[in-house]
């Protein structure tokens, strides 16, 4: 546990795919209305993977976080965060209305949250 307070972005940001998944699971249909190619993106079987990788991350920043571990974190949620950001755009300009919605703006502001630290932390 001595790592964490090293590695406690990476923590929370595993905790926020773990919560992510979990919302995916309990809602039916968290996207209303998607495009046909965006239709399965908060399936079960996808949230089922987003609450193991969210695992995976926080259980990781609890050790030392370096080499290829570290690697891997960060593939991982930036992976799973940019892929939400490029499909919440879609469904966004898919709609009527071609105006952001806040699941948008979150996961990009995530994604850009997640490119400054992976680059420029003292954690590595």
């Amino acid at each position: 546990m001595r790592y964490l307070r090293k590695n406690h972005f990476w923590f929370l940001t595993g905790f926020e795919v773990f919560a992510l998944g979990i919302l995916f699971l309990e809602t039916d249909d968290f996207i209303g209305r998607p495009p046909d190619f965006i239709t399965n993106i908060d399936a079960p079987q996808i949230a089922i993977a987003l609450v193991l990788v969210g695992l995976y991350s926080m259980i990781a920043s609890c050790g030392e976080l370096k080499g290829s571990v570290r690697d891997i974190v960060v593939f991982l949620l930036l992976f799973i965060w940019s892929f939400y950001f490029i499909m919440f755009l879609i469904h966004d300009l898919a709609a009527p209305v071609m105006i952001p919605h806040f699941s948008t703006v979150f996961t990009f502001f995530i994604v850009i949250r997640i490119l400054f630290e992976a680059f420029w932390s003292d954690a590595r």
